[in-house]
């Protein structure tokens, strides 16, 4: 490549003149297209995940619809029983009315 103020050859890919140090306009090196990431998207419905309950399958179901880590609803369900909210009841509830199916590998 070839300087524009003193006319010396430089490296293909040089940024700077070797010589008189001025900056090279370096043509953009073509690239390839950025690979699509894999995009989760959010279930129609919440449900109940019969291939990964720990007892009924509803935190799995929750993380799942949320997109959060199954352990960590796991996690704050059982704090949320710790400390006496409605999460026991809550919990029933959503057991007792959500439709349990297979959820496939996440």
């Amino acid at each position: 490549m070839k300087c524009t103020q003193c006319g010396t050859e430089n490296a293909e890919h040089a940024s700077f003149c070797g010589k008189c140090g001025r900056e090279m306009e370096v043509a953009p090196t073509p690239q390839a297209a950025p690979a699509q990431p894999v995009q989760h998207t959010r279930p129609a419905k919440l449900v109940r995940c019969a291939d990964d309950k720990s007892i009924g399958g509803v935190c799995a179901g929750v993380a799942r619809y949320f997109g959060l880590d199954v352990g960590l609803v796991r996690l704050l369900a059982i704090l949320g029983l710790i400390f006496g909210t409605a999460t026991f009841w809550i919990y029933i509830v959503l057991w007792a009315v959500l439709d349990e199916v297979e959820c496939g590998p996440y």
